[in-house]
């Protein structure tokens, strides 16, 4: 048995040794036809540029959603438009257009909360501007969405200014009607109750929607206006009320609006642009040298196809003309 196995190593050895001593010409000219037309394809290539930016996207979204958002149709219609990418590309259809901006896209979602996108451009320059638009309105949408911690904070607060708005435009409007309330506006009294409203709204920051005790907090008002100025006994109770409501939606909606700024400070620091992209140095493409290379194994594992086709139909043909012979 093993010489039998020595015997067909040694055949199948010669015949490999015979085949190549046959078929060499077409397997040295093969791949060097191939090799150098792909060295003529590649030199003709325009050279490729890849820009890189970093996107930190904290969870829930995580960078796995910030990279469904950046995909997302209509951003990827805005870039179209905006950067004419129809005319960059050269192309007429939308569609492909599109197509063409996916393909030139690359989106890595990293453990550490970083979205990495890259942009491939034959222009470098235009290369890093696209990844960093792209990157901004991908931030702009997430900040949009509303999902973080710091963004829902930021959107309960806008709700509440705009309540207290309405209550204030509420109690402007009541002592425009109330006789003489342009008046106490005007008056002392009225600087009076004003820093009496806003050391009341600093003692409820955490309750911004007047709900405070009102009866004891008139009372407390009334004594304090009482002492300052003996004219004070001359308001009613139902426009002490009034100016006091005007006077502390008013403090009210200032210091939402300070938390709001503050609020909106933060949000903007939750998703940021960790590294923008920058104009590369360096060509990323093409592969000149492995083009060239992949195109000689792949000539001449061609050439090896066509020389073992040959052998098999000239065995076939000697078969046949022995069949006639016989």
């Amino acid at each position: 048995m093993e010489q039998q196995r020595e015997v067909s190593d040694e055949i199948s050895l010669v015949d490999i040794i015979l085949f190549c001593r046959k078929q060499w010409r077409l397997m040295v000219m093969l791949p060097v036809l191939a090799a150098v037309s792909a060295v003529v394809i590649v030199m003709n290539m325009p050279p490729r540029y890849t820009a890189t930016s970093l996107l930190l996207v904290p969870m829930p979204l995580g960078p796995q959603g910030g990279a469904s958002v950046l995909k997302d149709s209509s951003l990827l219609d805005r870039a179209v438009a905006d950067f004419e990418l129809a005319k960059h590309y050269e192309l007429s259809a939308a569609d492909k257009t599109k197509l063409s901006l996916l393909d030139n896209l690359k989106v890595n979602a990293g453990k550490d909360g970083l979205l990495e996108v890259s942009v491939s451009d034959s222009d470098a320059v235009f290369a890093a501007k696209l990844a960093n638009y792209l990157v901004e309105q991908a931030r702009q949408k997430i900040l949009g969405l509303h999902v973080t911690e710091q963004s829902k904070k930021y959107l309960v607060l806008q709700e509440k200014i705009k309540a207290t708005q309405q209550q204030l435009a509420v109690a402007q409007r009541q002592l425009k009607q109330q006789g003489g309330g342009e008046a106490l506006l005007n008056s002392e009294l009225a600087r009076i109750v004003d820093g009496f409203a806003r050391l009341e709204v600093q003692m409820n920051t955490q309750q911004m929607e007047g709900n405070s005790p009102l009866q004891s907090s008139l009372l407390q008002l009334r004594a304090e206006l009482e002492r300052a100025n003996p004219r004070a006994k001359s308001i009613s109770s139902q426009q002490l009320a009034m100016m006091r409501n005007f006077f502390f939606y008013q403090a009210a909606l200032e210091e939402l609006q300070k938390q709001a700024l503050v609020s909106k400070a933060l949000v903007s620091q939750e998703v940021q642009v960790v590294l923008p992209a920058s104009p590369p140095l360096e060509k990323s493409g093409p592969r000149r040298a492995l083009v060239v290379v992949l195109a000689g194994l792949l000539g001449f594992a061609l050439a090896v196809l066509i020389g073992a086709g040959r052998n098999v139909l000239d065995s076939s043909r000697r078969r046949l003309q022995q069949a006639t012979e016989t």
